[in-house]
């Protein structure tokens, strides 16, 4: 456990010191959900409940696409300028790299998709005029859910990065942003809006993703790790 504090602390700071990509999530943070509030708004047509589903349908993608932001930093940056090698030589395995440096990054995304939801919300009833109520779901939905699909991107796209050389890593990127997001809208598409049954069924999709995420990082050999370093 300790290791594990020390690799994800390690990978926080240094996300928090990368500018650019901290204005990008910045960024994106507040464009993307101040612009979807006002379809979020008039489509629930002053319905309050309908308004928390909405906020809870567009959370779920923007995790994942933090999760992804942070993640390039993380894993590819470190092939590029050879640092990943310097790693592999320390005396802790390549899957507990993994875990440390999935946790390290899903910290900063899972904040700054926090800053999302206040966006829409705060937007939302600016739009309407109408005070957003705590649904005991939609904070479960934000405690719960979300930082767990924001970890299964991070650690998915993270471990194929490690397995993968660059080019197919530029290549594969956006192909697993459009599949966690088609993924998201399928499921929510299964049991639609906010309720328990919804909840239930991400949830389980993403423990699940964490697992794949988990088993395919553990399958990687650091032999592996060092022919993709260009």
């Amino acid at each position: 456990m300790k290791t594990l504090s020390v690799i994800a602390g390690r990978e926080v700071r240094l996300a928090l010191r990368n500018r650019s990509v901290v204005i990008s999530a910045l960024i994106f943070a507040v464009w993307f959900p101040a612009m979807t509030a006002a379809g979020i708004a008039a489509g629930a047509g002053g319905d309050v409940t309908a308004i928390t589903g909405g906020i809870a349908a567009i959370t779920l993608p923007v995790g994942v696409f933090m999760g992804y932001i942070f993640c390039a930093d993380t894993f590819l940056r470190e092939k590029r300028d050879g640092t990943i090698e310097t790693l592999l030589c320390a005396p802790v395995s390549l899957r507990r790299l993994w875990e440390g440096k999935a946790v390290g990054i899903t910290v900063p995304a899972y904040l700054t998709t926090l800053l999302s939801a206040v966006v829409i919300a705060v937007s939302a009833s600016a739009i309407t005029g109408m005070p957003i109520a705590v649904d005991p779901l939609l904070i479960l939905h934000l405690a719960f859910v979300v930082p767990v699909w924001v970890i299964a991107s991070a650690g998915l796209i993270g471990a194929a990065q490690l397995a993968l050389g660059m080019r197919e890593n530029q290549i594969l990127g956006f192909f697993f942003i459009f599949g966690f997001i088609f993924l998201i809208v399928g499921l929510q598409g299964v049991v639609p809006g906010l309720s328990l049954a919804t909840e239930g069924i991400l949830a389980a999709a993403g423990v699940a993703l964490v697992v794949l995420a988990r088993f395919i990082a553990g399958k990687v050999t650091k032999e592996r790790v060092v022919l993709t370093i260009p």
